[in-house]
């Protein structure tokens, strides 16, 4: 085809410079989608901590009102899955039971149970409980700076930062 120089040509599309910044754009707000969802992630994950060890925190109270003692611990789980046998209960499978009643179905794991991890103690008499995790958000309302217990993260010695007690001892 024969092209005229009468004849203006022009050719349609955007420069390298257009497209360079479009891109830069659309860089600059993924990161911000995804530093937003990856927060929001970390709080839903903290959230389920939360609600793990108040419903473990109730079953707790349940075993005592049976018999007048909390279960005993197995280093850093609850001894007793069934509580008639000194079987420990692993996080996430064991059925806390005293073959009666069942006060938990499946005992919580931590939501990212290959790094984190939930602990529980009591003294030998089972007088008292306390249940540890360790929150993802630093900037957490609950999280208690005075826990000392340390084991809830794999990067050991990373000390606890959320508990839940029974109501006669501390964290």
């Amino acid at each position: 085809m024969l092209i005229s120089r009468n004849k203006k040509t022009t050719i349609k599309g955007f420069t390298i410079i257009e497209l360079l910044i479009v891109m830069g754009i659309i860089a600059v707000l993924a990161t911000f989608f995804i530093g937003g969802y990856t927060g929001v992630q970390r709080r839903a994950r903290d959230g389920q901590r939360k609600s793990d060890l108040k419903q473990l925190a109730n079953a707790m109270e349940l075993y005592f009102n049976d018999y007048r003692r909390y279960p005993a611990e197995s280093s850093t789980t609850i001894a007793g899955c069934p509580s008639t046998t000194t079987t420990s209960c692993t996080w996430g499978s064991g059925q806390f039971t005293d073959t009666k009643t069942v006060y938990f179905k499946t005992v919580p794991v931590d939501p990212t149970s290959s790094t984190y991890q939930y602990i529980y103690r009591t003294d030998a008499n089972g007088t008292y409980y306390k249940l540890y995790a360790r929150l993802e958000v630093p900037d957490d309302p609950d999280i208690n700076a005075s826990i000392t217990q340390d084991g809830c993260h794999d990067d050991a010695p990373t000390v606890c930062n959320f508990a839940i007690t029974s109501g006669n001892t501390t964290p």
